[in-house]
């Protein structure tokens, strides 16, 4: 693109690559909104970073702005450690359906912009680890049962030597609340975009038949100590008056597992997914404007409680 990468513009320059890429976007015949983050609240921020659209560092520079469809199944950051990184986020182990709708917005774009690139390293980033493809294949995996089962730091130990990186989503490092963990491949270099995807979506299913194996012995073996956990936490989500987001990761996680094993029926595991989301700070400050991002703590943590009795009651929330 004839600019030097982000963590070198200059404000001015961080401008005319803003605009640059901002108006290849709206020549797409796509129906996507352009967010400037400087026009946005900070509250308004701080939900998209919880709901995975933008990263922390990105809201810590000027003009920076996100792309989204309608459906917040496509995203781009431009300006974050990149000129631009698109996203594209779909339910399920479907790799190739959301590569397919990135990909064919990349290919467009590329129409009106240049992409930094030579003939023996592929794409040029910041990272060495992102050169080549550029391409990064995320998929998020709830591994409570090997939590349970105290597996988790092997299969974290297995998956490095695969040749996957492993993170918690909702923190850093090796743990995670609620046992969500987030698996990607490690280097973008060395294969094909596809050879990336069908690599990753293998080692991904390996993972799953592991956590499968420990729910499978967790029943076998700690069958009432797993019930008495599962109803326990549908008992606080449903009766509390009070709590904190991060309680409410850990017993929504065991609600989700209990669902997932056939311990209960209801509410759906699409449910108690999108109370994942919607339980945190952020979200709950958004249903209190006019207080919005000074509302008090202690209100944010009883309507939160009061928005997951709605939701697990199968109301609006």
């Amino acid at each position: 693109m004839d600019h030097v990468f982000p963590p070198h513009l200059s404000r001015e320059e961080e401008k005319l690559v803003c605009d640059e890429i901002v108006s290849a976007f709206r020549k797409l015949p796509d129906d996507l909104q352009v967010i400037y983050l400087d026009k946005i609240s900070p509250l308004e921020q701080k939900i998209l970073l919880e709901r995975n659209v933008i990263s922390q560092s990105f809201l810590t520079a000027p003009e920076k702005a996100v792309v989204v469809s309608d459906d917040w199944g496509l995203s781009a950051m431009i300006n974050e450690e990149e000129h631009l990184r698109l996203a594209g986020m779909q339910s399920g182990l479907c790799l190739e359906e959301v590569y397919q709708r990135v990909d064919r917005i990349d290919s467009l774009l590329e129409e009106s912009l240049h992409y930094a690139a030579a003939l023996d390293w592929g794409y040029l980033n910041t990272s060495l680890a992102s050169t080549g493809t550029g391409l990064r294949a995320s998929v998020m995996l709830h591994f409570q049962g090997m939590v349970l089962d105290g597996k988790i730091d092997w299969v974290l130990k297995v998956a490095s030597e695969l040749g996957l990186q492993v993170k918690g989503y909702w923190a850093e490092g090796d743990n995670s609340l609620g046992s969500v963990y987030q698996v990607s491949n490690q280097h973008a270099s060395g294969l094909s975009e596809r050879e990336i995807l069908i690599r990753v979506g293998k080692l991904v299913r390996k993972l799953a038949d592991y956590e499968r194996a420990s729910r499978d012995e967790l029943l076998k073996k700690k069958k009432q100590e797993l019930e008495d956990q599962v109803f326990r936490a549908l008992g606080i989500l449903k009766y509390c008056r009070l709590i904190s987001s991060r309680e409410a990761i850990e017993l929504l996680s065991s609600l989700r597992l209990g669902i997932s094993m056939g311990l209960l029926s209801e509410p759906s595991l699409e449910t108690v997914t999108a109370l994942l989301i919607l339980s945190q700070k952020a979200h709950i400050q958004k249903n209190l404007e006019p207080s919005g991002d000074d509302t008090d703590n202690k209100l944010v943590d009883y309507t939160r409680a009061q928005m997951l009795r709605r939701g697990l009651e199968g109301q609006d929330v």
